[in-house]
């Protein structure tokens, strides 16, 4: 069943593997765990996905998803009590069913707002085919049901990016998505850091999909990228190794 995976990642797993009680495994939930779909709300992590990580943090010392959702929203997908959450790209912590954004960015909440209600407000969106999601501390302007992609960029690019910048507030382009969020030094590298506090880990294998995750990759010892058309070449110039697809991050999981 793992032969595809343990063909090209049996030796940079074999220590971690080794050694469960001093490793952590974490990755991203949507293009890592769950498909992509063309509308956030009609994700879903398959059964057999579930499964396989729950058996995972039953074995290892830290299992974590860090994902760009809100972290109340990344429960309900990954609703494994012994999976950590962190939301929002690391600007949100799940403790229990408290979330808490980061002291950094909770004073650009007023600001975020501000910029999604000129999105919100923006006629031309719906009609390029985008859809505005709000995510509390941050928000994001999805264009992937556009019938014209390349048009729906251009437009982000050259009319909403202007404003976020003058407001003050950072941005980021990932897979058919605009990203806006505070202008903090926090990202999926530090969720990281925060989420393994002082807990002596010696190997971390990281599984990400998409430019955001490459900050995750800065803390980890196996970095791992998922293939597919839509995958930043920087992101699979960064990993050490790949995998195509969910279906064998599941496999993945299966094999640790």
């Amino acid at each position: 069943m793992y032969d595809a995976v343990e063909e090209r990642l049996r030796d940079l797993l074999a220590p971690l593997r080794a050694d469960p009680r001093h490793g952590a495994v974490m990755c991203d939930i949507d293009g890592t765990l769950a498909p992509i779909v063309p509308t956030p709300d009609r994700a879903k992590v398959p059964k057999r996905a579930l499964e396989a990580l729950a058996h995972v943090a039953e074995r290892y010392v830290l299992v974590a998803c860090i994902t760009g959702r809100p972290a109340a929203q990344a429960r309900r997908l990954v609703p494994i009590e012994r999976v950590a959450i962190s939301g929002n790209h690391g600007l949100e912590i799940l403790s229990g069913n408290e979330v808490t954004v980061v002291p950094q960015a909770a004073r650009y909440q007023a600001a975020v707002h501000e910029a999604l209600l000129v999105a919100e407000n923006d006629g031309l969106l719906p009609e390029l085919g985008c859809r505005v999601e709000d995510k509390g501390i941050t928000f994001s302007v999805h264009y992937r049901g556009s019938p014209r992609p390349d048009h729906a960029f251009r437009y982000l690019e050259a009319q909403l990016v202007p404003k976020l910048e003058r407001a003050g507030l950072a941005w980021s382009f990932g897979r058919m998505v605009l990203e806006v969020r505070p202008p903090v030094a926090v990202d999926k590298g530090s969720a990281v850091r925060r989420l393994r506090g002082r807990k002596r880990i010696d190997q971390l294998l990281y599984v990400g999909d998409d430019r955001t995750d490459i900050d995750a990759f800065r803390e980890a010892t196996v970095k791992i990228a998922v293939r597919s058309p839509e995958a930043p070449p920087e992101l699979i110039a960064q990993a050490d190794a790949t995998v195509e697809g969910t279906d064998e991050v599941v496999e993945l999981l299966e094999s640790l």
